[in-house]
């Protein structure tokens, strides 16, 4: 996917974000046919660290493994950070854990996927009197204006969630939303000084390894990401403290 087609996606997302908002308990009818279709021509299928550690854990495998195996990374546009995407097979784009249009990670598949055809976004963060940086991340659901399946079951958003194991009070969105915006914006700042690119390379990597790659499968996710997330902003601080 180029930068024009990754634009028009996210203009799409941001208007179906804008017009199709849901509240918890309203209401929206959908029935998945089995047709695969929301699984081709798919570019947008972004990870993650949730994501990953999942389905590495549901195949057996390394997070390593299934990076290397099902994924590719580049770096946003106007995130400036890594980005973890699900790398689509041949000339209709299909996701690369379909087998015989079946996900192979059904269980684990990816939260995107899991909510479909229901979005997920948030605006303004909860903040409290005198801490500027946001300590919530509240979650907007939406419905996309197109979609494969059929107007024949109708489901509440709190169901859907439910049914699909997607917590209400999701502590990871919030947490990760909220890493992902700390270090967007020190990236952008360092680029806008013109920092050297050695620099920007070097936390690159160590942004990648941190957030995405290093855990253990066989343990909780959410206490290694709060681990990782603290050996990155101490990365952030000692680059402050060189550069002051």
């Amino acid at each position: 996917m180029n930068k024009e087609q990754r634009d028009k996606r996210t203009a799409k997302i941001m208007e179906d974000f804008e017009h199709n908002a849901l509240g918890l308990n309203d209401t929206f009818q959908f029935q998945c046919r089995t047709c695969g279709k929301c699984c081709m021509n798919r570019e947008d299928i972004l990870l993650t660290a949730r994501d990953l550690h999942n389905i590495a854990r549901e195949l057996g495998k390394t997070v390593e493994y299934v990076l290397k195996r099902y994924c590719e990374t580049y770096i946003g546009d106007t995130s400036r950070l890594p980005i973890v995407r699900l790398r689509p097979l041949g000339p209709e784009r299909i996701c690369p854990l379909m087998y015989e249009k079946r996900c192979i990670v059904h269980k684990a598949k990816p939260v995107v996927c899991a909510l479909y055809p229901l979005g997920r976004g948030f605006k303004s963060p909860v903040t409290e009197a005198g801490i500027e940086r946001p300590i919530k991340y509240e979650p907007i659901y939406f419905i996309q204006s197109e979609t494969c399946g059929i107007s024949k079951h109708t489901h509440t958003v709190r169901s859907w969630l439910e049914y699909f194991g997607i917590q209400v009070e999701d502590e990871f969105y919030s947490i990760w939303n909220e890493l992902i915006s700390e270090l967007s914006e020190f990236i952008r700042n360092l680029e806008a000084a013109k920092a050297p690119d050695k620099l920007i390379e070097l936390l690159w990597n160590a942004v990648f390894y941190s957030i995405y790659v290093n855990y253990d499968t066989e343990k909780e996710l959410v206490p290694q990401f709060h681990r990782n997330s603290e050996c990155v902003k101490e990365l952030m601080l000692n680059i402050a403290a060189k550069a002051s």
